[in-house]
């Protein structure tokens, strides 16, 4: 029964373990001796190094608004987000794009996931 009882233990602490280990807890981890060149650093997540999936959509452009920086387009569907053809208000982060987007004009543009904005990366 003693021998029941400290595997019990063993097992919940092990579980326990366990789950500290999935929960990504690195707070007061020490990594100074850490292997860093066998990480798989392109996948880790840090921000600005990570780069942001880009898509592309073709459609009018109803309204652009310099001040706010933003574009909306009647763009059609985008594949690779699984969207269905809609209109929507896209942000424009670099001023350039502006000189090629003008109300009624049709363009291609490709933006990418910044933040909770979806914002163009390039036009054509």
């Amino acid at each position: 029964m003693k021998s029941f009882a400290t595997l019990s233990l063993v097992l919940a602490l092990s579980a326990s373990g366990a789950a500290l280990a999935q929960s990504g807890t690195t707070k007061n981890m020490d990594m100074k001796d850490m292997d860093m060149k066998a990480m798989p650093m392109e996948k880790m997540n840090s921000g600005s190094t990570a780069k942001a999936t880009t898509h592309e959509a073709t459609g009018v452009v109803k309204a652009v608004d310099t001040t706010k920086g933003s574009v909306t387009l009647a763009h059609g569907p985008v594949k690779s987000l699984n969207w269905p053809a809609m209109t929507m208000t896209f942000a424009v982060k670099d001023k350039m794009f502006f000189d090629k987007l003008a109300v009624d004009k049709k363009v291609t543009i490709n933006f990418a996931k910044q933040g909770a904005d979806y914002v163009v990366t390039g036009v054509k």
